[in-house]
């Protein structure tokens, strides 16, 4: 059986430190969050009205390639109430605004 080798200059010290030097390392290189998986997920949900990937079919609206702005605009309106739907205001409440930037593009490149 081959017995591992302490690495040398290693301490008690040194293995927290390297911990959270990789932890710090991992979050400089996050994704975007666009492209994290829970936007992914958020996106899951407006798949049962506006279709997979955002291609609804009438009289939903197809939301898929909507302009990042105009997808905001919309979100922003119903989360205040400006625009009235039965359904988007409540919907739109549960999102922040990073959120709604997140979700408008993965939209936008659907």
């Amino acid at each position: 059986m081959v017995q591992s080798q302490p690495i040398p200059h290693m301490n008690n010290k040194t293995i927290p430190l390297l911990t959270l030097l990789m932890a710090a390392t991992s979050l400089q290189a996050a994704e975007p969050a666009a492209h994290r998986p829970a936007t992914e997920s958020m996106a899951y949900a407006c798949a049962g009205c506006h279709g997979t990937n955002g291609h609804g079919i009438a009289p939903t609206p197809s939301i898929a390639g909507k302009p990042e702005t105009d997808f905001v605009e919309a979100m922003l309106d119903f989360k205040s109430g400006k625009r009235e739907s039965s359904i988007m205001n409540r919907i739109a409440r549960a999102y922040t605004e990073e959120d709604i930037a997140a979700l408008a593009h993965f939209f936008k490149k659907r």
